[in-house]
Parts: C-alpha cells; structure tokens; sequence
C-alpha cells in the first residue's frame, strides 16, 4: 500500500503567488480561504502561521474554525456562507461557530503563533475561516496569517 502526501497548498491568502505573502487580518470581517476538495483524503490538517504586526496596541483574539460542504460554494447564488457550509462543532455559515479556536494576541511585535487543525470528519470540500470579533487597534495591530492544507490518500 503506498501512502501519498498531498503536496501542501497555500489556501489563505487567497492569492499568493511568490508563497510569502499574508493576510491582515483585524477587521471585523470573516477571511475565508480558497475552499478544497477534501472527499478522498485522510488526516486533513491545516497549519496556521499567524505573526503580531504591532506598532501600538494589540490586536483582536484571532478566531479560526473549518467549514465542511458537501458542494463547492460556486453553485449557490448570494454571498459566501450561504448553503450548505457548516462549522466543524456546529454553526458556520454566516454565523461563528460556538467553539472557535482561539488565539489570544500578546501585543508583542512579530510574535509568531503556530496553530494546526486536524480532522476527520469526510465531506467534499472544505475552507477555513479566520476572523477577529474586535478590530482593536487597526491601522496599528492586525494579524498577518498564511494558512496551508495538507492531507493524505
């Protein structure tokens, strides 16, 4: 039985084609991924690399969670969320999730968080949303994020 490594893809910045970019994030705004076929894979994980960009205060606690759906979201009229795009725990959507994961800022320029979701739930297709619930110091703290999916076959 051979084992394969899906190559890791960058999912979020949406965009990034030198690989280096990041998102700013502390805005009030749900940042969703590019959405990801995920229907034959196993040991699904997304690695966050979230870094404290801060000039003067800190930036909002940092809420991420995983969608799962069973069609992509280009089927459905009307804006993201809106379908069959569910919280991995409950809610999703347009709403948060009741269980989000939570990383809380340090206020401490370039202070790098690593987080890793993992699941196991089958679906096929799946995105990550990122957001902040307090825009607490923009322009002068935000989160700068690149989220990257891997899985197996």
């Amino acid at each position: 039985m051979t084992i394969t490594i899906q190559v890791p893809s960058i999912i979020l910045p949406t965009v990034a084609p030198l690989g280096t970019e990041t998102e700013a994030i502390d805005d009030l705004v749900e940042h969703t991924s590019l959405e990801f076929l995920v229907e034959n894979l196993q040991e699904k994980t997304i690695h966050i690399l979230a870094t404290e960009a801060v000039a003067f205060g800190v930036p909002g606690n940092l809420l991420c969670w995983v969608e799962l759906s069973p069609y992509p979201s280009t089927i459905f009229a009307g804006p993201p969320g809106v379908g069959y795009w569910s919280a991995i725990g409950g809610g999703g959507g347009v709403l948060v999730p009741l269980t989000p994961i939570i990383e809380v800022a340090t206020g401490v320029n370039l202070t790098a968080h690593t987080i890793n979701i993992a699941w196991n739930i089958h679906s096929r297709y799946a995105r990550l949303v990122i957001q902040t619930p307090v825009a607490a110091a923009l322009p002068w703290a935000f989160w700068g994020v690149q989220a990257i999916f891997e899985g197996r076959t």
